[in-house]
């Protein structure tokens, strides 16, 4: 992936969002430019952030650095979004459209990825497992799904429906010694 400088970015943020807001008139363009320019982060990247300044309290000129390469990224995601909305919108094969989309994803994967390596170069090794679960929280884990008997899972069924008795009769309990 090519790496672009500050300036064919800067560029390139500009003629995109002109480009998006030709039938807006001049001041709603110049607010979607100074917005963009303020800050290229969404609100999650912005929280991801301050979690990660809070939590190892860097020095300033390492969170400079840290803000420069998350806002770096930000744009450059903010660029490949705007890329997988035109495609979206164009007239294209559904096949040839989902090729395409799926290789901006996975560009906005790789900006995130060398985004995080970055990040993790200013860590000692201890402090990078902290890193991980601040920017990949592990997912929620749903342990009974899958091929299963659910008249014997204990999630599916209620415990009183596990023993089935006949109408009439008592519902067997454990004794206790």
């Amino acid at each position: 992936m090519k790496v672009l400088s500050h300036f064919d970015v800067g560029v390139k943020l500009v003629f995109c969002l002109v480009v998006g807001a030709v039938c807006a008139g001049p001041q709603q363009v110049k607010a979607q430019v100074e917005a963009a320019v303020e800050s290229p982060l969404n609100g999650a990247e912005a929280r991801m952030l301050n979690a990660l300044v809070e939590r190892f309290r860097p020095v300033l000129l390492v969170e400079q650095m840290w803000v420069g390469a998350f806002e770096a990224a930000g744009v450059q995601s903010m660029l490949l979004k705007h890329q997988v909305d035109s495609l979206e919108r164009g007239e294209m094969v559904e096949s040839e459209l989902l090729i395409q989309v799926g290789a901006l994803r996975q560009g906005i994967r790789r900006v995130r990825e060398e985004r995080n390596v970055f990040v993790a170069e200013f860590l000692s090794p201890l402090d990078r497992l902290a890193l991980d679960s601040i920017l990949s929280p592990p997912k929620p884990s749903i342990q009974h799904f899958g091929f299963h008997d659910r008249m014997k899972c204990l999630v599916c069924k209620k415990p009183k429906e596990l023993l089935s008795a006949p109408s009439g009769a008592p519902i067997p309990t454990l004794i206790q010694e």
